[in-house]
């Protein structure tokens, strides 16, 4: 017999003292009534007594079932009466140490075949089950069904524990069992950027992010909104329950986020659109893996409720094992066992040891490899970067054909994807409006020049020097060349405008003026002026505004920027040349406009002949 001392023992005999003291004080008090022949109040005595007593028989007959069942845990004595969880903490450990420990390659017979991409073509080709192995056993390779046994699943473990290990493990066990376009990751690391670099390269790879970059994170939680939303409608639009159902249903989404409580506590307002992802993936094909040092606390409750797959590395503290795989066998893990860990899938806990994988980079690029021989298309990313500071020509050639009147003059951003963009000279005039130095000037140039060399016959470029105002391509009669070349069925003449301040002063009346104004009313003209200040003609004639920033949030808003895209603006973006709102009817959205370094100078020649 074990000299074991329990505190829930105590506790018990304590509970059964404070329960037999106003047992004893009512039997004495009934002797001594029955003594005095008061057999009123022996009367209302008698039922409170009897009630008491036999709940303090109760007890007592629990709290010795209670030390019958602990001494027989503490001898090793196995019988009906022994619980299954005591049975199995007392096994835990010796568990662990008769599992083999073996690599990924190993593990997946990888070394085989010296051409490793050919064994993974094989993998894809075959339909098995959806299980993944990412270790072994006791006896056996130890799978993982995230389709099944999930569709989403939590890694807990203290630092030092094989989490990241595991991780890497896991996504290179589901990239070896599909193929890129079956199954896409989207990787949220909050440890600096460390865990994913290599599974970046991955034709699986959809997205990667760290904390390093908050706003490129933002835009991936973004990102996997949007998606989230686009599943949606394609599951209503077919009218079926589940994305599998559809007829070209897209490639699973498995969002693994490492350091979860990071995320948690430097983006709070965003947690609400991953608690959506954990209640409506399933039916979406949409997987969330969280990892995390701590799950007590640290996982909101509504996104624990949907996630039943729980792997448990070796953590400090029995009640973060418990609440995680309903036992404490985690906490015992020996630190000297990295990757040693316990899953819980909702039925049973099981003991495993994660095989790590041995050359991470050389297995990344036979899986590249065996995408190409698999003729796999490259996976469009699900988000990209940041707008960047500079923007060139080279970054604006991604469009297609662009119509006549389409000039592509910048990146847009919408939050999520940065892709080129283009000012539609055929949908009425443009007012360009910022302060002097942002970039008018050089999107003016840019814009004419590129009218110019696409064929454009008509364009007019007007620029002040010393407070007098000189235009390009005009002859001696500027309203009757522009009536010449409509009435040619040319349709339409482009007029550039710098620093038109002066000329859309309402007080002023000469003929520079006047033709601006009349300009301005012409369906036949597009007018694309530059200012500093916005004033009501512009506002009334002038449907696409590009509006560079100034800082000053009341004048921003009056200029038509969105209060929503202002949040978004750091105090670095107001002294980006170039960085602008697009303002185009009722949408809006933030644009870097190309940074042109080729022109000599201000004054844009354009020839009267052609």
């Amino acid at each position: 017999m074990n000299n074991v001392h329990h505190p829930q023992l105590d506790d018990d005999r304590l509970m059964l003292l404070s329960w037999s003291t106003p047992v004893l004080a009512q039997f004495v008090m009934l002797i001594i009534m029955c003594m005095q022949r008061h057999w009123l109040y022996v009367l209302m005595l008698a039922p409170g007594l009897l009630g008491s007593a036999l709940s303090l028989a109760v007890m007592a007959i629990r709290s010795r079932r209670a030390r019958q069942a602990t001494s027989q845990a503490d001898t090793g004595i196995s019988n009906s009466q022994t619980s299954p969880d005591v049975a199995w903490q007392s096994s835990r450990s010796s568990d662990l140490s008769r599992i083999p420990c073996i690599d990924f390659e190993q593990l997946h017979h990888l070394d085989d075949d010296p051409l490793i991409w050919r064994s993974i073509v094989r993998r894809w080709f075959e339909t098995n089950s959806s299980g993944c192995d990412i270790g072994m056993t006791a006896h056996a390779p130890f799978a993982i069904d995230l389709v099944h046994a999930g569709p989403h699943a939590m890694v807990a473990g203290t630092t030092g524990s094989g989490k990241s290990a595991l991780l890497i493990s896991w996504c290179m066990a589901l990239s070896i069992r599909y193929s890129p376009e079956a199954l896409h990751f989207v990787f949220l690391d909050f440890k600096g950027g460390s865990t994913f670099n290599m599974l970046e390269h991955l034709p699986h790879t959809v997205g990667n992010v760290c904390d390093l970059d908050l706003s490129h994170a933002i835009r991936a939680l973004n990102a996997i909104e949007r998606e989230l939303i686009r599943r949606e409608a394609l599951v209503s639009e077919e009218r079926v329950s589940h994305i599998n159902q559809l007829k070209h249903p897209p490639a699973q989404l498995v969002v693994v986020i490492d350091e979860f409580h990071a995320l948690r506590d430097r983006l709070p307002d965003y947690m609400q659109r991953l608690n959506r992802l954990a209640s409506l993936g399933r039916s979406l094909g949409m997987h969330l893996i969280v990892c995390t040092q701590n799950p007590v606390g640290q996982v909101h409750a509504d996104m624990k409720a949907n996630i039943s797959l729980n792997v448990c590395l070796r953590v400090t503290d029995r009640m973060q094992s418990h609440e995680l795989i309903g036992t404490n066998a985690a906490a015992d893990i020996s630190p000297s066992m990295p990757g040693g860990a316990y899953c819980h899938d909702g039925q049973r806990v099981m003991g495993f040891r994660c095989s790590a994988v041995r050359h991470v980079e050389t297995l990344v690029d036979a899986i590249d490899t065996a995408a190409r021989f698999h003729g796999c298309t490259l996976q469009q990313p699900l988000f990209s970067a940041p707008l960047a500071e500079h923007v060139t020509m080279r970054d604006l050639r991604m469009l297609g054909d662009e119509p006549w009147h389409g000039i592509p003059f910048a990146l847009a951003d919408n939050g999520v994807v940065v892709e080129p963009i283009s000012l539609d000279i055929a949908h009425g005039n443009i007012a360009i409006i910022g302060a002097y130095g942002r970039g008018k000037t050089n999107l003016l140039l840019h814009c004419a020049s590129q009218l110019y060399l696409s064929g454009m016959r008509m364009v007019r470029y007007t620029y002040k020097i010393r407070n007098v105002y000189h235009t390009s391509g005009e002859n001696h009669d500027a309203r009757h060349t522009r009536d010449t070349y409509v009435s040619e069925g040319h349709g339409r003449l482009a007029w550039f405008v710098d620093d038109a301040d002066d000329l859309l002063d309402p007080f002023r009346t000469d003929d520079a003026a006047s033709d601006l104004r009349m300009a301005l009313a012409d369906p036949d003209v597009t007018v694309i002026c530059a200012v500093e200040k916005p004033n009501a003609v512009l506002a009334d004639r002038c449907p696409t505004r590009i509006v560079f920033p100034t800082g000053d949030r009341t004048n921003d808003l009056m200029n038509g920027i969105p209060g929503p895209i202002l949040d978004g603006f750091e105090p670095d973006d107001y002294m980006i040349a170039g960085r602008a709102v697009f303002i185009r009817q009722a949408s809006a959205c933030l644009v870097q406009c190309v940074e042109r370094k080729d022109f000599a100078g201000r004054v844009i020649l354009f020839s009267k002949d052609s």
